[in-house]
């Protein structure tokens, strides 16, 4: 399945969406995470990441690695242009 390529900017609207639809609504402290451009490590692979969130008590760093699960095989970024 082919990914749609967005920008990083749009990718985060898309990760912010999906997480306030499915953290906890006990935790207040945990946002959606900032995703980057790096070299995909192969063929199949997105060409984006995040950083590791933190371990929350109330579970959103799981929930965070289960919307990435998804997200990951739809949606490529735009390489970030040098000027």
């Amino acid at each position: 399945m082919a990914r749609t390529t967005i920008t990083a900017a749009q990718l985060y609207t898309i990760l912010e969406h999906e997480f306030e639809g499915l953290k906890p609504r006990r935790c207040a402290r945990c946002r959606a995470p900032l995703p980057y451009y790096r070299k995909p490590p192969d063929e199949v692979s997105a060409n984006w990441q995040i950083a590791t969130p933190p371990e929350c008590p109330e579970g959103c760093h799981l929930v965070i690695a289960e919307m990435l699960t998804r997200l990951w095989t739809r949606y490529d970024i735009q390489p970030e242009r040098l000027n």
